[in-house]
């Protein structure tokens, strides 16, 4: 290697120079890190300035957009001060203030990691370290972009669910469509359960675990659906009615699942699977109203592949 290092260095003697220095390194993935610096196949200083440019640019774009979503927060939380006594609103701005804290300071690390190729750039044996680095912001820019993008649509929407009381019945009404469709499947498995199945106990201890999750959202929808009615109440505005049978059957359906799944169970499938159970109850029973369904989910997930490793 020159003193120059790399720069005004032709790029396949760049990419020989590099492989030949790196253990494990792939001249393919090589020769795409140096695209963005080279010039008529040329490493060149000019190169490298225009890429810092380019990436300084990508950069700012994406603390522009994080800059919006912060203004779109502040609109939601302003258009959301007359009920956010209410936990289902309450909740909703928390989560998208986790959101905003998450993506602003996923922001505000992009600007340090660029400064460092700034700074670096009178060091040409380093281009290549450079090059690589200014190629990791501009994808993790992009990804905060689209990130701060996501959250200011969700907010646009939060402040239309807040607005219009048949948006929050029709989301309302769609969650409870979730949990119908759970408990189709799920009575449909529960009453298949046989000891001619290869796993019965382990059949029988997956369905009763998920059946336990749709019991907690079904009270979480309770608890929503009690709120709903409180919201109308103060606004002087129309109840969807039909919501509570909706709640009520499923409420009904949930209890006759769980004793489906009581009446199927064989002794020994308790004894096996008891603690496992009453463990994942516990973890349940850590969550209320409004539930977080992801998290629920995966907690769900964590426990099956604790419990239920093979399945």
């Amino acid at each position: 290697m020159s003193e120059n290092g790399l720069i005004g260095r032709p790029v396949e003697d760049v990419i020989e120079a590099i492989v030949d220095r790196e253990d494990d390194c792939d001249p393919k993935a090589v020769r795409e890190a140096l695209d963005p610096v080279t010039d008529d196949g040329v490493v060149t200083r000019e190169a490298v300035e225009t890429a810092v440019s380019d990436t300084s640019k990508v950069v700012a774009t994406a603390e522009t957009r994080v800059e919006l979503a912060g203004i779109a927060y502040e609109d939601a939380t302003a258009a959301a001060a007359a009920v956010d006594d209410f936990e289902i609103v309450a909740a909703r701005l928390d989560a998208y203030a986790d959101r905003l804290e998450a993506v602003e300071a996923r922001a505000a690390d992009l600007t340090d990691d660029l400064r460092t190729p700034v700074d670096r750039l009178d060091d040409p044996s380093a281009v290549y370290e450079l090059a690589t680095e200014l190629r990791e912001v501009a994808t993790t820019a992009q990804g905060v972009v689209r990130t701060a993008d996501d959250l200011s649509t969700d907010l646009e929407q939060f402040e239309s669910w807040l607005a219009e009381p048949d948006r929050r019945y029709d989301e309302f009404e769609a969650d409870v469509d979730i949990v119908d469709e759970s408990l189709d499947d799920l009575t449909a498995a529960a009453t298949a359960l046989s000891t001619d199945s290869d796993a019965p106990a382990a059949d029988w201890a997956d369905a009763t675990m998920r059946a336990r999750v749709l019991e907690l959202l079904v009270a979480d929808l309770r608890a929503e659906l009690a709120a709903l009615r409180s919201w109308a109440d103060r606004e002087d505005a129309q109840f969807r009615a039909s919501l509570d049978d909706r709640v009520a059957d499923a409420e009904r359906r949930t209890r006759e699942l769980n004793d489906t799944l009581a009446d199927h169970a064989e002794p020994a499938w308790r004894d096996r699977f008891d603690d496992a159970l009453g463990a994942f109850d516990a973890e349940l029973d850590g969550f209320e109203p409004p539930v977080d369904w992801n998290r629920v989910q995966e907690t769900l997930e964590e426990r099956r592949e604790q419990s239920l490793p093979d399945r």
